[in-house]
């Protein structure tokens, strides 16, 4: 584990740095203390009893969201990002760049929040309703085993949509992995929720977007959508490296072998967001057709290097050449993409929509409602992803992964990333007010949105990072 800096050490820190560093003694004081106090008034005003956060709040904390316009009580934690996930493990980033403790502290009482609020099925829904009527809402596995009938028949459907249960796993491992797995009650956490990423994966390595299936619908299908089957490789990735249970690693072959599987045929070489269990693109909500799809094949390319470094295997690039040809030549004249491609004649497919109720299928780009991402950029980041895999092949997976490692800086180098920074960790700490709170105004209301935090709490602290040395 890191060793603590307590604030006597961090003055000595900067007096050292600054004759050997040349960089602004008062700056990096100044940075390290904003850190502070934002993860105070955070930790001590708006975490809820419980260590939890909601993603976004009114300046006065009277009230909370998730999503903004979904209002929630004090009770209750949010998954989904920018919500107790993200804020933990921005938390982990700035322990890591500064070595205080004040930090590990604050996402160690996060960790806890989502400890308490796991479900008995081993991952996370949505939101944790810490109140006395959450207890019997949600089957949580602290009550497992429970008398109280009350207690144990609430919702125990962990949900692998938009990334929830898998961030909320991986700020639990990293958290386990810098208290050396210390804490029973995170280590067991960690443990049981990387049980369920196994016991919820299908036998030809898809993932449904809720599990425990409900027998119908189009969440029991093999799931592409919001990054499902992406995020589950990554958390049993990181899993293995750190844990080194052979199950992950078979765990993740397999799923990239349905990856491979699932490639739609030409002329459409990408994957479809969703497929039922005969392999065929299937119909989710009335927006979302059985369909080429654009918007969720540029991740699943993505990932495919990664698993290809992993596992050593370079079968897991195959599938890229053709999908990289394809945005290549399905691009519309705005230089985006359509989310949808018609099967067969990859046409691109809009929606027209009066409501948020009625969509209609169209040819044609008009009337298109911007509440759901039917055209967009997902296409542009492609070419490197096609580049990547050719230097793979070019190297072997092993020192690809090698010479991609980032080298450690020289003092000089650090120093001048160190002074190319000043001016925007100036720029941050200037519209921080002394309550440590960052506010934006949204439609003429003050906020409190914490993806503004955990974005200015890393940016500091990597010009921490820097000046520390770490």
């Amino acid at each position: 584990m890191r060793k603590l800096m307590t604030g006597v050490c961090l003055m000595a820190i900067v007096t050292l740095a600054a004759p050997s560093w040349a960089v602004d003694r008062e700056l990096v004081e100044q940075a390290h203390e904003a850190l502070r106090t934002a993860t105070t008034y955070l930790t001590e005003e708006v975490a809820c009893e419980w260590g939890g956060y909601l993603g976004n709040y009114t300046a006065d904390l009277s009230q909370g969201y998730g999503k903004l316009g979904s209002e929630r009580g004090p009770q209750w934690n949010w998954i989904q990002s920018p919500g107790s996930p993200a804020m933990g493990l921005a938390y982990v980033h700035v322990w890591r760049a500064t070595g205080d403790e004040q930090f590990l502290d604050a996402a160690v009482r996060t960790a806890h929040s989502l400890v308490r609020g796991q479900l008995q099925s081993g991952g996370w829904d949505d939101y944790i309703d810490h109140s006395e009527e959450g207890e019997r809402t949600y089957y949580f596995r602290r009550n497992e085993g429970s008398d109280d009938p009350e207690l144990t028949s609430g919702n125990n459907r962990s949900t692998l949509d938009d990334n929830i249960t898998q961030n909320a796993m991986r700020l639990l491992m990293a958290v386990d992995q810098e208290l050396d797995g210390a804490d029973e009650a995170i280590h067991e956490a960690v443990m049981v929720s990387l049980e369920f990423i196994l016991t919820s994966q299908y036998e030809n390595g898809a993932w449904p977007r809720d599990y425990p299936l409900r027998g119908r619908g189009y969440g029991d299908y093999y799931m592409y959508n919001d990054g499902v089957h992406r995020d589950c490789l990554d958390v049993l990735m990181i899993g293995y490296r750190n844990y080194g249970d052979q199950r992950y690693f078979d765990a993740v072959v397999l799923g990239g072998e349905f990856v491979i599987e699932s490639q739609l045929p030409e002329p459409h070489p990408i994957w479809a967001q969703q497929y039922d269990f005969e392999m065929q693109p299937a119909w989710a909500r009335r927006m979302e057709p059985a369909a080429a799809c654009a918007g969720e094949s540029a991740g699943v390319l993505r990932i495919l290097p990664e698993v290809a470094i992993f596992t050593g295997d370079t079968r897991f690039l195959d599938p890229i050449p053709a999908a990289v040809a394809w945005y290549e030549r399905s691009v519309l004249d705005d230089a985006r993409w359509a989310r949808y491609y018609e099967l067969k004649t990859n046409r691109p497919l809009m929606q027209i929509s009066m409501d948020r109720t009625a969509y209609w299928l169209s040819y044609e780009d008009h009337d298109t409602p911007d509440h759901y991402a039917f055209k967009g950029g997902w296409g542009n980041a492609v070419p490197r992803v096609g580049e990547q895999a050719a230097r793979i092949l070019e190297l072997g997976p092993e020192e690809y992964d090698r010479q991609r490692q980032p080298r450690e800086l020289t003092e000089d180098e650090r120093i001048a990333r160190a002074r190319e920074m000043e001016d925007d960790v100036r720029g941050l700490l200037a519209s921080q007010d002394e309550r440590g709170r960052w506010i934006r105004t949204t439609q003429d209301q003050q906020m409190i949105q914490l993806r503004d935090f955990q974005r200015n709490m890393r940016t500091i602290a990597d010009y921490l990072a820097l000046v520390y040395g770490n």
